[in-house]
């Protein structure tokens, strides 16, 4: 190859396709390929915000004494998303409450295991 790109008589056409074929080459592996999780749809679906990042956020009140978790923009089931966030986080069903119109409330700062729970679950 490199004598091919020393040569005077190798035209430009020449250089470019075997310079595109050597950079696939290497870019490519043998090493067998991985499946691709499915695709999992959901009874919810929680939109992200205008700058890409989960609508999950902590409300602190009465200097920090009171702190409470807060899920936004949820379309679908909401009651299936409190269940399983009941379920899967250990989180009583007593401290999560359903706000209207499309948020949950929960008592408590779960923001991290949430956000992770959620990313986890491909949202």
């Amino acid at each position: 190859m490199f004598k091919l790109l020393t040569t005077r008589t190798a035209t430009r056409a020449q250089i470019t396709s075997r310079l595109i074929q050597n950079a696939f080459e290497s870019t490519t592996s043998t090493a067998p390929i991985e499946q691709v999780p499915r695709f999992v749809t959901y009874e919810y679906f929680l939109a992200r915000t205008t700058n890409m990042s989960l609508p999950v956020y902590l409300e602190v009140k009465k200097n920090k004494a009171v702190k409470h978790t807060l899920l936004q923009r949820i379309e679908g089931d909401i009651s299936k998303l409190r269940q399983e966030l009941s379920d899967e986080l250990g989180i009583s069903p007593s401290k999560i409450k359903v706000k209207p119109p499309r948020a949950i409330k929960i008592t408590g700062d779960h923001t991290e295991a949430i956000c992770e729970w959620l990313t986890a679950k491909g949202f």
